[in-house]
């Protein structure tokens, strides 16, 4: 049976993107920002350490130029300060080659100046240098300057120095590791403690229906989890109403039809005796047949749309039906949707009696062979019945486009119908397409098929 297509043409299907779980999106962020803040610090920390020395020794030397400069205001003649710490040179000229070199600032002064040059350094921001030279530069009362030279070479310090040095810098790692795991331990305890509540609310949604969602809502510690709950909640006593309206509706509808399909079918009776059709030679005989069931389809219609409608599953009472005698009738009451088509109807039906509910299954042969006739341009659709399992094949040969929005077009609802129909009584339903059209299976036995796929 070839049905209309609901997809377009050449659509690309789109692959689902894999949704992040929140606890692995927090540990990511957090491992992110704890390893920038381990970092900025240790580069902070080596930062002023590196800064702390200089001032140190600028302070040393400060204060050693400072009590010079007040000796030499009483007495001139006093020798400059000289240890293996520091030496003093008193003016420009006295300075050594390399110190003018690497201190050109210095040659003119008339303040306080300090300031420190750094000789053998690599690249690399946390490697030492070969050799530190702090140079203060004092100006005295007679208008010479006293300048004061400290020169460290890394490479002479003694074994012990380099060792506390180097325990220095390496208690920085052990101490950032530490600070990771610490921080890495404690967002552990806050998600397991915030994500808890949302495996609750979760399994509070799973078992949320319409008979519960009444009920009082549960806490959920978290003030934004309490308003997801209300908001859930909400939405679905809003869906149960749209539910209870649309039976209602159903409800109200199906029975105010009854009173027409009654007064068409006593009027078609009437109409046979006035008009005294007897047989089917005359020709208004068939068409108040026609009426009689129309009228009947529209009773059954109306009386399935009743049974689905329950909120219980109360099953019909099963009766002695022919399907054969039954897809004969309903293939003349649909055969005016073959007027002016080239399509070979072929019947290839059992004279069986098969015992079940007569009117969910007129309904859902009523809809399969409408469709079947109306989605078959040019070709043939056969019909069979054997062992309690109706087969509708429909092959249209035909390039032509049919039109589907005309008024006599019961697609959707017929089929959607069909789905709950099967589904509620559990019988067999495949629809499979084949070359040129598609091949419908009904059975009505409710176990399902071994190898079939119940619909």
């Amino acid at each position: 049976m070839k049905f209309m297509s609901l997809k377009r043409p050449n659509s690309k299907v789109t692959k689902p993107v894999e949704a992040k779980t929140l606890r692995r999106y927090v540990l990511k962020i957090q491992s992110i920002v704890a390893l920038i803040i381990v970092l900025t610090y240790t580069v902070i920390i080596n930062f002023y350490f590196v800064n702390g020395l200089d001032e140190a020794n600028f302070q040393d030397l400060h204060l050693e130029t400072n009590a010079f400069a007040k000796r030499y205001q009483k007495q001139s003649s006093i020798a400059l300060p000289h240890s293996i710490h520091f030496s003093g040179y008193l003016g420009w000229q006295q300075l050594p080659r390399d110190l003018q070199l690497a201190f050109p600032l210095f040659e003119h002064v008339t303040a306080v100046m300090m300031k420190s040059v750094r000789k053998g350094q690599h690249s690399d921001f946390f490697l030492w240098p070969k050799q530190v030279i702090f140079m203060v530069a004092q100006p005295l009362i007679d208008g010479k300057v006293m300048y004061l030279v400290r020169k460290i070479d890394t490479e002479h310090y003694d074994d012990l120095g380099k060792t506390g040095i180097a325990k220095m810098f390496s208690f920085t790692w052990p101490l950032a590791l530490l600070f990771l795991l610490v921080m890495h331990t404690v967002v552990q305890l806050v998600l397991t403690k915030v994500l808890k509540p949302f495996h609750q609310l979760g399994s509070w949604v799973d078992m949320l229906t319409l008979d519960n969602v009444s009920h009082d809502l549960p806490q959920f510690k978290f003030k934004e989890l309490n308003n997801i709950a209300q908001q859930q909640q909400a939405a679905l006593l809003r869906i149960g109403e749209m539910l209870n309206n649309e039976q209602d509706f159903l409800r109200h509808a199906s029975h105010e039809l009854r009173t027409p399909i009654a007064v068409v079918n006593s009027n078609s009776e009437l109409l046979i005796r006035v008009l005294d059709l007897k047989t089917n030679n005359d020709k208004g005989y068939s068409s108040v047949q026609r009426i009689k069931r129309a009228a009947m389809n529209m009773q059954h219609m109306t009386e399935t749309l009743l049974w689905l409608s329950r909120e219980n599953s109360e099953v019909l009472a099963s009766v002695d039906v022919n399907i054969g005698e039954m897809i004969e009738y309903l293939v003349e009451d649909n055969h005016y949707l073959l007027q002016g088509k080239d399509v070979k109807v072929c019947l290839e039906i059992e004279d069986t009696i098969v015992r079940t509910v007569e009117t969910p299954c007129r309904l859902i042969l009523n809809n399969l062979i409408r469709n079947a006739f109306q989605y078959t341009a040019e070709g043939e659709v056969r019909f069979s019945f054997t062992q309690q399992q109706v087969v509708i094949i429909n092959i249209n040969k035909s390039d032509d486009l049919l039109d589907y929005t005309g008024g006599d077009y019961g697609y959707g609802l017929g089929l959607r119908l069909v789905s709950k129909i099967v589904k509620k009584m559990s019988w067999q339903y495949h629809n499979n397409e084949i070359p040129g059209g598609r091949a419908v299976e009904v059975n009505f036995e409710s176990e399902p098929l071994k190898d079939g796929k119940l619909l």
